[in-house]
């Protein structure tokens, strides 16, 4: 099960008070007006120590160790934080407290082994058939496929800033015979892999008719935030996620030790992201590539404002090239334009609908 899923199962069975107790919580007691759990923390006596909220998110907070709702905590962290585990490794131990099974890979037929491991196979495959996503439904890759590529990257991209440190963290790898340094996207969840995304280092690619770009055929990067597996203890530690357009940006921003960084792998924001963006309860920061649309903009933000925080960024002040990122820029620049944010709000609501009227016209 994903987090949020997780959470409704948790609700659905009310297994709050179960967990609590299984982590060494004690005088766990339900309050129905106001709708959440009080008890102690593991380590202590404060009958007021924890307070969960009975409601889809599960937020955690805690007067007593300063811990305020506004940090977007949750059950899992607080399930982190008593055993000092990762927040996989709490997902991991719901899972088994409940009895649930921790994976979201399908039973297959079996295939050959050679084809399953076989990197040109796995590349080369497409159904070519359109179809309806289903959120749960899609191939998991086996960590062996990664050992056909090298842990490295193509010099241009170490020259635009991305570091060893970003290479290790997201596991970015390169294949000569390709010619592409691969984005592994790992589902935000459980850290499978769903599949990778291959920048090409070939000069002048577009005009030989190579996509700059190729993404393995099949994997639905609309249930998927690149970046967010790794990411997702720093994001909660920060209150806020910045939403990037490319998994490169998200790159060279860890190499200047931001890990606040997601990527949706274009300039659409799909419902299941928008989904995945609003459990995460934390700011929500959009921040595209300059020469994408604001109307595009306003529609990713139009499906979150009233339920988060969500804000974008926009040069007002001319200092990117117009098709960078705000992560190519030094972190002085990156500052200054996250320091000039636009707030989505009514007034952004109603200039986007301004904008459809016009298009309509």
């Amino acid at each position: 099960m994903t987090a949020l899923e997780l959470k409704s199962y948790i609700l659905e069975n009310n297994k709050v008070e179960y967990i609590l107790d299984s982590i060494g919580c004690r005088s766990i007691i339900y309050h129905p007006k106001k709708e959440y759990y009080s008890a102690t923390q593991p380590d202590g006596d404060n009958k007021q120590g924890v307070i969960i909220k009975q409601c889809e998110y599960l937020n955690y907070y805690s007067y007593s160790r300063n811990i305020d709702v506004s940090e977007g905590k949750d059950i899992f962290s607080l399930i982190q934080e008593s055993k000092n585990i990762s927040f996989k490794d709490a997902m991991k131990y719901v899972h088994k407290l409940l009895g649930l099974k921790y994976t979201f890979k399908k039973e297959e037929p079996k295939i050959e082994e050679v084809h399953k491991y076989d990197p040109v196979a796995i590349f080369e495959r497409a159904s070519g058939k359109t179809k309806t996503v289903n959120v749960l439904d899609f191939d998991i890759l086996d960590e062996k496929v990664l050992d056909d590529f090298v842990p490295m990257i193509h010099i241009d991209l170490f020259r635009e800033g991305i570091t060893k440190r970003a290479i290790d963290r997201y596991g970015l790898c390169y294949s000569y015979r390709y010619k592409r340094t691969y984005f592994v996207h790992r589902y935000w969840s459980t850290g499978e892999i769903i599949g990778m995304n291959g920048r090409t280092s070939i000069e002048n690619a577009e005009e030989l008719g190579i996509d700059k770009y190729f993404l393995t055929p099949g994997m639905p990067k609309n249930i998927n935030l690149y970046g967010l597996y790794e990411n997702y203890d720093a994001i909660q530690k920060a209150g806020y996620v910045v939403v990037y357009e490319s998994e490169k940006s998200v790159c060279k921003r860890s190499s200047l030790l931001d890990d606040t960084g997601v990527a949706i792998s274009g300039h659409t924001l799909s419902e299941e992201q928008a989904r995945i963006l609003s459990g995460l309860n934390v700011d929500i920061i959009f921040s595209m590539d300059n020469d994408v649309d604001i109307q595009e903009v306003r529609n990713m933000c139009e499906k979150l404002w009233r339920s988060r925080n969500v804000y974008y960024t926009v040069d007002k002040h001319n200092l990117l090239s117009p098709k960078s990122s705000i992560a190519d820029a030094h972190n002085k620049v990156f500052e200054f334009i996250m320091k000039y944010k636009v707030k989505y709000n009514e007034y952004e609501h109603r200039q986007y609908l301004k904008g459809l009227n016009k298009r309509k016209k």
